[in-house]
């Protein structure tokens, strides 16, 4: 069934462990980790939404993998990222979860060839070498 490999593909215990290993290694202690899903705009740029509410002081991944399941469900086709901040010393860190593959659509008309031409800065270098 469609549904069910989506959902294996979602829940993939590689990002899980790649979040506790951030959380492990990074996060750890006085981060404020927000988790944020994007919401394209009329001009084709995103808006950045917060996930419920910020982590702080996290010791371990769990609820934040939790929460990341659950942003994931609700908004299967948006970009979905950690934003975490320290306030002293101040610091900031974007780690991307997921990016939703689109297709893009190949151009209607081939794209022309570029013409060749000789910059003028050679063109003079090889004349000054023939002089």
């Amino acid at each position: 069934m469609q549904l069910e490999q989506y959902f294996v593909r979602l829940t993939s215990l590689a990002l899980f462990n790649k979040v506790e290993n951030l959380v492990q290694q990074s996060l750890r202690g006085d981060w404020i980790v927000r988790i944020q899903y994007g919401v394209p705009s009329s001009d084709l740029t995103l808006s950045w939404q917060q996930w419920q509410s910020p982590f702080f002081a996290l010791q371990n991944a769990k609820s934040l993998n939790q929460a990341i399941l659950a942003c994931r469900l609700h908004y299967p086709l948006n970009p979905v990222r950690l934003y975490a901040e320290k306030v002293r010393p101040e610091s900031r860190f974007i780690y991307w979860i997921h990016t939703p593959t689109h297709q893009t659509p190949p151009p209607a008309e081939p794209l022309p060839e570029p013409t060749s031409t000789q910059p003028t800065l050679i063109a003079n270098y090889q004349q000054a070498q023939a002089s």
